[in-house]
């Protein structure tokens, strides 16, 4: 190809330059031949010299002239040739060119009807140009049928037609779509979609006009993996919302299980046998601590794999221990028992004894295989001597009928130890009642038999722990086991059990009852009991008990359900008010998943410094000045906004984190209190509560006093508000504390005085210097004469006794003027101001100075 474009080159140039070359031969002999004429060779000073006439005739003769001609024409014959021969191959270049044209044009037709592209173009008087093949299919028309006619002659055989038309109309109104999408059906299916778009493309049509083109692509394809995409989005989406709840429900549950996985360990702890657990989901053996001591080891330096715990067992015991295990789980025996030796750290070898029970699903896998050990050496020991006194009882039978009767006696004494041993596993040691390992397998027992109905009471006395802290854990032992005779008396249903799980806490199971009725009857009827006193010694003393009821299988179908759920009834008769039973209900698993909620942010709400103090004053009624402030706790948390005092301080308590957040409350407190003194009202003092549990911490007096030097503040400026159940409860305890901390200058306030249950000679005794008179006996001043007359009593006994009356809760003037008229030294109360943020509370000392009434 390339050779041809030279060659046609080479004669093109050569036919441009050959009519000029000959005719500048022609001029240049002509002149040559003016020059050659004699008159301007030959002449000389006008004379003709040297000039050749024969030669110069010779020159000009007619010979010459032909052969000059001759010459001429053969140029010219030659020139004509080599024309016709560039332009033969220029004919078959452009043969050759229009040839790969066609088949550039073929192969792009290919490619445009095999790649899914509709191809409609129209001229602008709407004259049908071209509908290629791809186009025939998807529309059912034919390119032969319709190129000519005008658009609005084609009959839409198929539905998407009609829309193609209505592009074309537009593309000709100058109207052009990009990347339109819809379906066009097939008769088939739903059809195939696709994506259109027009455009004008100049010259394309007949006589160099303009033509407007709609191409369509094919994306079904497309459409199809994007609506299967969609639809995996929308699983994947779902998926991850079903993720997300089986994580917080999974959460909800391991909290569950840290806290039974507590109260377990402290059952194991307190149970006079070694526990044991065989995982079967890691080949692996748990006992309990207990078992480490007697044998030994160190915890964690065995990992009580199979393997390890076999290597323990002697070698003469391991094939009849492995065969009483299988035969257990085979379910041929209801018990696991076996007797074999373990080996020591030292060397020496004990004897146990084995019980265990396997928990069988109904897949026939064990989720839980677990019992008890007992040391049975001693009385090992004593067989193997009974076996060497027998063989020597069989030499002289006379020994052995002497020796008899004590042999028996020592036989018996070792069965009496055995039950002993089984009872420490099974009883509680101190009021011989079941225990919660015997509980438990009790109530797994029942729960396996088709068609049972029980029903639970959970038992917890009232303030016990106050009784044995103040009174002495002797004095508790003989009130616990009084407790455990009077609950048993009270029960006598047949096939109900009383068992002790430990502290204060009983358990009744019921088993077999036919309603609920006498289920409710029987805990009126112990909340009658304990209305009688206990007489332990010279003191008579009176408790209540709380009760929380749950029912199988309606509240629960294992034995940890129905367990917890009593315990949760339980725990909400305490809320309630003490000495009253709660029937489980499911609703209360959301109060105490809320509570566990407040519980956890209350824990990081310390360190996330989300606690702040306000501050509510107090007026001195004489001279209606401000003589102090109280400090109040209020909680932002992030997560659950403003939560009251009320709904966080007893969980603070009962987790025990009101120890770090009081003692952050009073340094809080007397940092501010400090401010005040540095602004030079020295005058004033800082009211702080104080929780039973602050005050019974060993290091509580030195706590305080630490304070006190650290912020350089006064100790008359800092009273102790205490409430008058916590006197009550511990007086004993936190009497001589208190003293301490009075006579170190710091005042001590009865806060809330007349709802508790104080008597006049405990009043006398404590070591109080403010009594502060509730707000539950200012509200009704206004209407009631008895409240009034109530509130001149108390004012009058508290100046009476030395002490300072304050009313809190003061919330209109007539209140304000009656106290006055009575004598009540200070007042605080929204009358006066609500309790404010530290920074207002500084604008209220600017902005009134002492003078508030």
């Amino acid at each position: 190809m390339k050779r041809c474009k030279v060659i046609v080159l080479f004669f093109f140039i050569l036919l441009l330059l050959l009519p000029g070359a000959a005719h500048a031969a022609r001029k240049e002999v002509a002149y040559k031949a003016e020059l050659d004429y004699p008159p301007y060779k030959y002449i000389l000073n006008g004379y003709l010299t040297g000039f050749d006439i024969e030669q110069y005739f010779f020159n000009h003769s007619e010979d010459y002239a032909k052969s000059m001609r001759l010459r001429t024409i053969s140029g010219i014959a030659i020139g004509c040739c080599l024309l016709a021969v560039a332009a033969f191959l220029l004919r078959m270049y452009i043969r050759h060119l229009r040839r790969i044209i066609r088949a550039e044009q073929q192969f792009f037709e290919d490619v445009i009807e095999h790649t899914g592209i509709l191809v409609w173009a129209v001229q602008e008087d709407k004259t049908v140009l071209r509908l290629n093949k791809y186009g025939e299919r998807v529309t059912g028309l034919s390119e032969q049928e319709i190129v000519g006619k005008s658009l609005d002659d084609v009959e839409a055989k198929v539905a998407g037609v009609a829309r193609l038309k209505e592009l074309l109309y537009r593309a000709i109104g100058y109207d052009f779509d990009g990347n339109v999408e819809f379906q066009i059906p097939n008769g088939v299916s739903e059809g195939r979609y696709f994506t259109f778009r027009t455009m004008l493309i100049k010259g394309l049509g007949s006589g160099a006009s303009d033509a407007f083109v709609l191409i369509g692509i094919d994306i079904n394809e497309f459409k199809r993996n994007e609506r299967k995409l969609e639809s995996s989005y929308g699983k994947l989406e779902a998926t991850h919302l079903e993720l997300a709840a089986a994580k917080e429900e999974l959460q909800d549950q391991n909290e569950k299980l840290s806290f039974s996985e507590q109260r377990f360990r402290l059952a194991v702890e307190a149970s006079g046998a070694f526990l044991w657990e065989y995982n079967y989901g890691n080949q692996s053996n748990w006992v309990s601590e207990r078992w480490y001591e007697v044998m030994g080891y160190e915890p964690g330096e065995l990992d009580m794999s199979v393997e390890t715990v076999l290597s323990l067992v002697h070698p003469d015991d391991r094939e009849r221990s492995r065969k009483a295990r299988d035969e257990h789980l085979a379910g041929l025996t209801p018990v696991y028992e076996s007797e074999y030796r373990m080996r020591t750290k030292d060397g020496r070898y004990f004897w146990f004894e084995v019980r265990g029970k396997a928990l069988v699903d109904r897949n026939q896998e064990v989720p839980m295989f677990l019992g008890s050990l007992i040391d049975v050496t001693n009385r090992k020991q004593m067989e193997l001597k009974l076996s060497g006194s027998y063989q020597e009882l069989e030499a002289t039978y006379e020994q052995l009928a002497a020796t008899q009767q004590e042999l028996v006696d020592q036989y018996g004494t070792l069965l009496e130890n055995q039950k002993k041993m089984h009872h420490l596993a099974y009883y509680d040691s101190l009021s011989h009642l079941p225990n919660r390992l015997c509980l438990l397998e009790t109530m797994e027992e029942y729960f396996q038999l088709p068609g049972g109905s029980a029903a639970l009471l959970f038992v917890d006395t009232d303030n016990f722990k106050y009784i044995n802290d103040t009174m002495g854990h002797k004095f508790g032992d003989i009130l616990i086991r009084q407790v455990s005779e009077k609950l048993q008396s009270s029960i006598v249903r047949e096939g109900s059990m009383l068992s002790r799980l430990g502290g204060d806490e009983f358990v009744v199971f019921i088993k077999d009852i036919k309603d609920r009725e006498e289920v409710l009857a029987l805990a009126e009827r112990l909340f009658q009991e304990f209305k009688i006193p206990f007489q332990i010694g010279e003191s008579s003393v009176y408790i209540s008990v709380s009760i929380g009821i749950s029912f199988y299988p309606a509240d629960g179908t294992t034995t940890e359900e129905i367990l917890k759920n009593a315990d949760v009834a339980m725990y909400r008769a305490k809320e309630a008010g003490k000495g009253i039973f709660v029937v489980y209900d499911k609703s209360m698993h959301t109060e105490f998943k809320e509570r566990m909620m407040i519980e956890k942010h209350l824990r990081s709400a310390l360190d996330n410094e989300e606690f702040e103090l306000f501050y509510q004053p107090q007026v001195n009624l004489l001279t209606g000045d401000i003589s102090g402030f109280e400090a109040l706790i209020r909680w932002n948390s992030p997560d659950l906004g403003f939560v009251s005092p009320l709904s966080f301080i007893k969980i603070a308590e009962d987790s025990r984190l009101i120890i770090p957040i009081g003692e952050w409350v009073l340094r809080q407190a007397c940092h501010f209190m400090a401010g005040l003194c540095r602004q030079r009202y020295n005058d004033y003092r800082i009211a702080v509560n104080i929780s039973v549990i602050q005050l019974l911490q060993d290091n509580f007096i030195p706590s305080v006093l630490g304070i006190l030097t650290e912020t350089g503040i006064s100790p008359k400026c800092l009273e102790l508000e205490i409430t008058e159940s916590v006197f009550m409860e511990s007086f004993e305890r936190i009497v001589d504390k208190l003293e301490y901390l009075q006579s170190k200058g710091i005042r001590i306030a009865l806060d809330d005085f007349g709802t508790g249950y104080s008597s006049l000679s405990y009043l006398q005794q404590l070591p109080i210097s403010t009594l502060k008179i509730d707000k539950a006996f200012i509200d009704p001043l206004s209407e009631n004469s008895y409240s009034q007359s109530f509130i001149k009593t108390m004012v009058s006994l508290g100046h009476e006794m030395g002490l300072e009356v304050v009313a809190e809760g003061v919330e209109d003037r007539s209140q304000l003027a009656f106290l006055k008229k009575t004598g009540c030294d200070k007042v605080q109360g929204y009358l006066i101001s609500k309790p404010l943020s530290q920074r207002n509370t500084q604008d209220l000392l600017k902005r009134y100075g002492h003078d508030m009434v």
